[in-house]
């Protein structure tokens, strides 16, 4: 994912990639010592291909009993003084910065590698490029800390917070089948059943692989009705649409239909679409998916710790929100 990664991030000038040492040396005794070839490499300025180098031989001297003498012949493979970097690893010269790092790590109450930051948003453990991607978009327009759980009267959150004993966070694709199904067949009984009664929250945030997507431009359509407080309205009619805007190359113009049904005012509906604002909001749901290690959609996540994937009944929800409402 690395490589991509600069590929598409770095080398464009969106991002710049900065790397810490964090070995692990209690389940991977030889990983410090990795780490400090990597620094002494960097002293003759080739951290990075000594960097790729362990990695990709991390199975010949995970387990070494005498991993410095592996180190060193791959600095001479890489083209290092050999001398030089013989003096550096043996004596323990790169140890302060490894120790630097790992401190560092500490502090931030880091337990687990990978761990990415973008700007000050932590991300633990691997992570697709997608996911990586739609943060660090969203980050570099300027986005601010993505919220999971939105301010009251956010029309992206429907019941009451102060009573509530359950949360469900779904993250919807307007494209996606199992998400109109959900929409149009769960949400309803959800709706009745507990929502409306002030025991369960629902909040929405929508999943799009890219701003350039139809599931993309429909979400941009639900935001920009919510402007003119008609979020769910939109939202219920372009799922029930779903066939037909999925269906065309530029599905605009019946976006524009649905909101001249609805009563909105069409100039400020077609203004909000253009906008860098509606852009960034359905940003933050993808961003938000990558933090929370949200492959695609629909998934729905409970305040439980459980979480469901894909296509959903009734009787799945009723199953995880009636235990919690019975605790």
């Amino acid at each position: 994912m690395i490589p991509e990664l600069i590929k598409q991030y770095v080398e464009t000038g969106k991002a710049r990639f900065v790397y810490r040492e964090f070995p692990l040396t209690s389940i991977h005794p030889n990983a410090f010592k990795a780490s400090e070839a990597a620094v002494c490499a960097g002293q003759q300025d080739k951290y990075w291909e000594m960097n790729e180098h362990l990695f990709a031989t991390q199975a010949e001297w995970g387990q070494s009993p005498d991993p410095s003498s592996q180190f060193k012949s791959y600095a001479q493979e890489l083209g290092l003084d050999s001398s030089a970097f013989d003096t550096c690893l043996d004596s323990g010269e790169a140890e302060l910065a490894v120790r630097s790092d790992q401190m560092a790590a500490q502090t931030f109450e880091i337990r687990a590698t990978p761990t990415f930051f973008i700007n000050d948003l932590p991300l633990e453990g691997g992570r697709s490029l997608e996911a990586m991607g739609a943060i660090i978009d969203y980050v570099a327009a300027g986005g601010e800390a993505p919220q999971i759980l939105p301010q009251m009267g956010d029309w992206h959150l429907r019941g009451n917070a102060q009573t509530a004993q359950a949360i469900t966070v779904a993250f919807v694709d307007y494209a996606s089948p199992e998400s109109a199904q959900h929409a149009l067949e769960v949400l309803p009984e959800l709706l009745d059943q507990y929502i409306n009664d002030g025991k369960l929250v629902y909040i929405l945030h929508p999943w799009s692989p890219d701003l350039d997507s139809v599931e993309a431009q429909a979400a941009a359509a639900a935001e920009c009705a919510g402007q003119q407080d008609k979020f769910w309205e939109m939202h219920d009619e372009i799922f029930a649409q779903q066939e037909a805007w999925t269906a065309e190359s530029e599905p605009r113009p019946l976006f524009a239909g649905y909101a001249q049904d609805l009563d909105l005012d069409a100039a400020k509906f077609a203004e909000c679409l253009d906008s860098d604002w509606a852009k960034m909001r359905v940003l933050s749901g993808s961003a938000l998916a990558g933090i929370y290690g949200v492959p695609s959609a629909p998934v729905y996540l409970f305040n439980s710790g459980d979480a469901l994937e894909g296509p959903t009944t009734l009787t799945d929800f009723q199953t995880i929100v009636d235990s919690m409402l019975n605790q």
